[in-house]
């Protein structure tokens, strides 16, 4: 039963979105009532994105000497795992570890995603593929961040036993109805595996494609998940704290911006791809997004500020292929070493920009939405400059 099958994989993927997203929109209002710090939100987030940016490099050579299909399997396990602690905590500590022991699982699900993907397609075929992968998970995560939502206003237990269950079943689906492609790698030892799969490792083989424009590239990129992080993190807790909404409606909301992003990739963003030059087309999402930003300080009613954010989360959506259509620019000799390091970075602005939100929403609720506004405003300094380094690419 089990086959080699990048559409089976492209199923799996959508299950995962939808069981993996489940939790979140009722995530503030655990917090809420365990009576715990506003920082947690943040908090809790950051812990997830650290782990996750470190173990990392350690799953993907895993999977290439194992195969991704166990170590999917095993990643749902320890996933679940994750979740029942996250569920059953009630004090900051425990949600902490709960949050690590996710992260250092999603990413063994989210790298052998990849990997799988680029594996068994054709190489004229690996692009399309994983722009299809994307394009089902924008769909799916929405709509399990809907049903979470729905289920969390009658009962937030009931939220988690139904994600636990669904990410147990995928680990039986992956073994039980997709196969890995033969592996040709030469076996490693165990003290090997974890020597190549440091993740320091990469920021030492970086120094070879360092530039001045490199860096500058990799700082935009910096501050723009900062921003991104920070805008999306306290948004959720707003909405629920300030406004005293549902989880329904976190889930409405997420829908929504589900909706938009697909409409939005599958229009303006390939019209900005073949049409303008990308470089300067970021500077401009940038700029919108500054903007943006700022008139949620001025806001001072429910409705507007909940349509202004919808306009912010559809901008996101744009920027997030516009910039790794910038990467592909310089991705031109170590693509594998490029890559690597922009993830790192990202992985980096979601640590940062979680915190950030956590900490300072604390003094002021809106201060999380203005330091989203500066790090956009220092996003396209740097991606001015980056095109000015760049004229001749």
């Amino acid at each position: 039963m089990a086959k080699v099958s990048v559409n089976r994989m492209f199923v799996l993927v959508g299950l995962y979105g939808i069981f993996a997203n489940l939790a979140h929109p009722i995530t503030p209002t655990l917090i809420m009532n365990l009576n715990l710090g506003d920082y947690m939100f943040g908090v809790a987030y950051a812990a997830m994105s650290m782990v996750n940016f470190t173990i990392s490099p350690f799953w993907g050579k895993t999977s290439s000497q194992i195969g991704v299909v166990k170590i999917s399997a095993i990643s749902f396990v320890g996933y679940a795992i994750g979740q029942a602690v996250f569920a059953t905590a009630t004090t900051e500590l425990q949600i902490i570890v709960g949050r690590m022991i996710a992260g250092l699982f999603i990413s063994g699900i989210m790298v052998g995603h990849l990997i799988y993907i680029m594996a068994i397609s054709p190489k004229e075929k690996r692009g399309v593929n994983l722009a299809i992968s994307a394009t089902i998970s924008a769909v799916c995560s929405p709509f399990g961040y809907l049903i979470g939502g729905f289920i969390g206003d009658y009962s937030i237990p009931l939220v988690f036993i139904i994600q636990v269950i669904g990410l147990l079943l995928l680990g039986v689906i992956y073994l039980m109805f997709l196969k890995d492609k033969p592996m040709v790698n030469d076996k490693l030892s165990m003290r090997q595996l974890v020597k190549q799969a440091n993740p320091f490792s990469i920021i030492i083989d970086s120094k070879k494609i360092m530039t001045p424009t490199i860096i500058c590239f990799f700082s935009m990129a910096f501050f723009a998940t900062l921003a991104v992080t920070s805008h999306e993190q306290v948004f959720n807790f707003f909405i629920n704290d300030q406004f005293e909404l549902p989880p329904s409606f976190n889930g409405i909301i997420k829908a929504m911006v589900g909706f938009m992003a697909l409409l939005a990739n599958s229009t303006i963003c390939l019209w900005i791809m073949k049409k303008t030059n990308v470089q300067k087309s970021i500077v401009g999402i940038f700029l919108i997004l500054f903007i943006s930003m700022g008139l949620l300080m001025i806001i001072n009613t429910q409705n507007i500020f909940m349509f202004q954010n919808l306009l912010i989360f559809g901008l996101i959506a744009i920027y997030l292929p516009v910039i790794q259509a910038v990467l592909a620019i310089f991705s031109k000799g170590d693509n594998g070493l490029m890559i690597g390091m922009f993830n790192s970075v990202k992985s980096l602005g979601m640590v940062v920009g979680s915190l950030f939100a956590g900490f300072i929403y604390s003094v002021d609720p809106l201060l999380p939405f203005f330091i989203a506004m500066l790090a956009f405003g220092i996003a396209m300094i740097l991606g001015i400059i980056n095109y000015k380094q760049c004229k001749v690419v």
